[in-house]
């Protein structure tokens, strides 16, 4: 097996590691928890965090530079360590009963799914480019994606938790968050479409930088 497809298969284990490594972390004092302007401030910067990383990729798929590729791992490193960092706090967030803050709440949690949606968009509409760019986007890109998907499933489950089970906003929480799996898929399976149309899938990937 190549080692860009055995990165490629292996990283949803790394996902599910991430995500036990979470639990771990998360086993926080019994006071450790989010005010409702907590969690607003930290969906919405991990909603711009997604913004600008889309940005990036599209400039670097316009322009066609490959200098930047590291840089666009970089930032969805940085998403997945910022998601995994509010689950360890937000744990013991209890249920928020105001109906404004709930309100704030869904406001920031939507605002950073759109990022997710358009950052997942982004790979989507140009994964034959990416790869083009860097051979290693094949399974890079993939690897990223996989990661960040875990532990953005894992954020919007806590965060849908201080939703009263009654509230629409937990029901519209939860469809939204359906449609973030669908787009993470859709963006890994761009890429594996783009990967099988290459003369030689894989064929440049036997180091990982």
């Amino acid at each position: 097996m190549r080692v860009g497809r055995f990165f490629d298969c292996a990283w949803p284990i790394r996902a599910i590691l991430v995500l036990f490594l979470g639990a771990f972390l998360s086993v926080r004092p019994a006071d450790a928890a989010m005010t409702p302007p907590d969690i607003i401030v930290a969906c919405n910067s991990l909603a711009r965090m997604a913004f600008d990383l889309k940005d990036l990729i599209n400039v670097v798929v316009q322009l066609k530079n490959p200098g930047p590729f590291q840089d666009i791992m970089d930032e969805f490193k940085d998403i997945s360590d910022s998601c995994l960092s509010t689950i360890g706090v937000m744990i013991r967030t209890p249920v928020i009963t105001d109906q404004n803050d709930q309100q704030l709440i869904y406001e920031s949690y939507s605002y950073f799914v759109q990022g997710v949606f358009e950052l997942m968009d982004a790979i989507t509409a140009s994964a034959a480019d990416l790869i083009t760019v860097d051979k290693q986007a094949e399974f890079r890109i993939p690897a990223a994606v996989r990661e960040m998907a875990g532990v953005t499933d894992a954020l919007l489950y806590q965060v849908m938790a201080v939703f009263p089970t009654t509230s629409s906003y937990s029901q519209q929480a939860m469809n939204q968050m359906a449609q973030v799996d669908t787009h993470f898929r859709m963006s890994v399976h761009s890429i594996h479409l783009a990967t099988a149309s290459t003369g030689s899938p894989y064929s440049n990937t036997t180091t990982v930088e």
